[in-house]
């Protein structure tokens, strides 16, 4: 029996053993995007003032945030292909990768103003889980998947209270997951200014900026995929 060529060899060795072949990633960047969200919290604080005032001690936080955007993205000639959904997108050809996302969590956060000084500190560790709705669509092809990863996330951030009632907030928080299927990664950046409408109601509005990322995907390409833009987040505080 003829013996195969060793550059065949080596296509039917990786094909075999489920490994595919080089593809490009998937990108998309889209500064326009309105970030809504939703932040209950049960607090602990050690202050008097209302549940919804800024203050020192701790809380159970829970949040929600949901956006989608979309981004133009040209494969150049010899470049690896994008595959998704079971479709091999090849270059050289225009696309367009659009995405809807949403994120979950609930964390511990502790907060801590020192004396009567304005600027307080505040640190949160916990629990997220992402979904993901990825299509990559070409002239004549269209594929979408849907993803959902949890893992643990953590952050940290500034308060500036200018009064009571009102206060300058940013964050910066981390997620991860061990999933080889969709996001095992994202980072998200706040920066917001905060209004106590109720003493257990509040309101922020301000900017977000997220980057999502998929790497050491199974079967699809990997994805980067970042949002940012105005962000409208609606605040319920309690005590037990």
């Amino acid at each position: 029996m003829p013996s195969l060529r060793p550059e065949i060899a080596v296509v039917a060795v990786l094909l075999l053993s489920g490994c595919g072949l080089p593809t490009s990633r998937i990108d998309a960047e889209d500064n326009g995007v309105f970030l809504p969200s939703l932040r209950t919290a049960v607090s602990f604080s050690e202050g008097k003032g209302a549940p919804a005032e800024v203050q020192t001690g701790h809380a159970v936080e829970f949040g929600y945030v949901k956006t989608n955007g979309s981004d133009a993205q040209f494969l150049p000639a010899g470049q690896a292909p994008v595959v998704l959904g079971g479709q091999t997108f090849s270059a050289p050809q225009q696309l367009r990768n659009a995405f809807d996302f949403s994120f979950i969590d609930v964390s511990w956060r502790w907060r801590r103003f020192f004396g009567d000084y304005p600027l307080g500190l505040e640190v949160l560790a916990g629990l997220g889980n992402s979904r993901l709705d990825l299509a990559v669509s070409s002239p004549t092809q269209q594929a979408s998947e849907s993803f959902s990863t949890a893992g643990p996330q953590a952050g940290a951030g500034f308060l500036w209270r200018l009064h009571p009632g009102t206060s300058v907030q940013a964050r910066v928080a981390g997620f991860v997951s061990t999933s080889g299927r969709g996001v095992n990664e994202a980072v998200r950046a706040e920066l917001s200014l905060s209004r106590v409408l109720h003493e257990n109601l509040g309101v922020r509005l301000g900017y977000s900026s997220w980057e999502v990322k998929g790497q050491g995907q199974d079967t699809i390409s990997d994805f980067r995929l970042r949002m940012s833009g105005p962000s409208l987040m609606l605040e319920m505080n309690f005590r037990p």
